[in-house]
């Protein structure tokens, strides 16, 4: 069974992780984050030319390596068309099903870096 310390540290660190918006395309932050807490832990790690975080965790034998990989980015949509009335036409990013987001709370980021709150 695993230890409440460790257990709540895996929780603060997953709930810090999620709380970073990544949608496809915008996932530097959450790259850095995930580099930085791996150096914080005292680990070799660096982002590669595609975005992802490789770290170094060490071992004793090099010809029997273990790869552990993770997507850093969230499903979601981009604005497609802005309607008349106001409301946002989009079009889905990384396989959202439209169901899936009704009554969702979400950001628009927008070109210029402002960032807009709403509800799908």
């Amino acid at each position: 069974m695993i230890e409440k310390l460790y257990a709540d540290f895996a929780w603060e660190q997953a709930a810090e992780l999620l709380a970073i918006d990544s949608p496809t395309g915008y996932t530097n932050a959450a790259a850095a984050w995930v580099k930085n807490a791996f150096e914080a832990l005292g680990f070799k790690a660096f982002i590669t030319t595609k975005g992802g975080v490789i770290a170094d965790l060490g071992g004793k034998n090099e010809n029997d390596g273990l790869l552990l990989a993770a997507h850093a980015d969230t499903l979601g949509a981009m604005v497609h068309t802005i309607k008349g009335n106001g409301r946002l036409k989009l079009t889905s990013l990384g396989g959202m099903n439209p169901n899936n987001a009704e009554t969702e709370n979400v950001r628009v980021y927008t070109r210029d870096g402002k960032i807009y709150e709403g509800t799908c």
